[in-house]
């Protein structure tokens, strides 16, 4: 599935005390990993082939990341990437010292990325109430999305406005069985508004329904959202 305009809902904006305060947020923006790169890619006719054109571009990350991790300064047409570095430093003979400094990435968009900008094209659409979006369920062990789950293995979630409370067990990411039985997830590693990465439970084999419930930002009640496919959960 591909856009061709990027749909918005203003939502009243929470962060200020002005009642007329309206913030966009985009409805219809998909993910795109580098698997689909590619395969937009050989849509347009090449004689490469996607394993050619997947060697090219492990390269290219290689280098970029072995150039940054030599402290230089990446330009390309699509993205710009500078160090800095962040922390007080006490006094002209003070040095670096990683307890108390770090090493920043700074990432702005390449030339040919900025000229984009002013031909996406944008479609007000009506508001709906806002809350946690799943696109994508990935399963470590096998590498699959939005099919299958090793049960008791690790797994990520993707999408949008994901990210929870923890300490609250209203909020969380559960799994559903077909009994309606519920499960919550336990063990979090990585807890992101477009990302979680957690540790499946322990679950019976057979299929599930996969939910994220959080209370969004500026918000009292809570809301939730189901990625649109049944999961297979395999190995329990």
């Amino acid at each position: 599935m591909e856009n061709d305009v990027l749909n918005y809902a203003l939502f009243e904006n929470h962060l200020t005390s002005d009642p007329n305060d309206y913030m966009a947020v985009t409805t219809n923006a998909i993910s795109l990993d580098q698997e689909a790169i590619i395969q937009l890619m050989l849509k347009r006719g090449s004689t490469l082939t996607a394993t050619d054109i997947m060697a090219v571009l492990k390269m290219e990350r290689e280098v970029i990341c072995e150039q940054a991790a030599l402290g230089n300064n990446i330009t390309t047409p699509v993205f710009n990437l500078n160090m800095s570095i962040k922390g007080v430093f006490n006094g002209l003979d003070d040095s670096f010292d990683p307890s108390r400094h770090s090493i920043r990435f700074n990432l702005s968009p390449g030339v040919e990325l900025r000229k984009v900008m002013d031909s996406v094209k944008t479609q007000k659409v009506r508001g709906e109430k806002a809350g946690p979006v799943i696109d994508q369920l990935v399963d470590a062990a096998t590498g699959s999305v939005n099919d299958q789950l090793t049960s008791a293995g690790l797994a990520t979630l993707r999408g949008s406005y994901l990210k929870y409370d923890a300490s609250d067990p209203a909020q969380g990411i559960f799994f559903i069985a077909n009994d309606a039985t519920e499960t919550r997830v336990e063990v979090i590693s990585l807890n992101k508004p477009g990302e979680l990465h957690f540790l499946a439970p322990a679950l019976a084999a057979g299929d599930y329904h996969v939910e994220v419930r959080a209370i969004m930002k500026g918000h009292k009640d809570l809301s939730s959202g189901r990625l649109d496919a049944d999961i297979a959960v395999v190995g329990g």
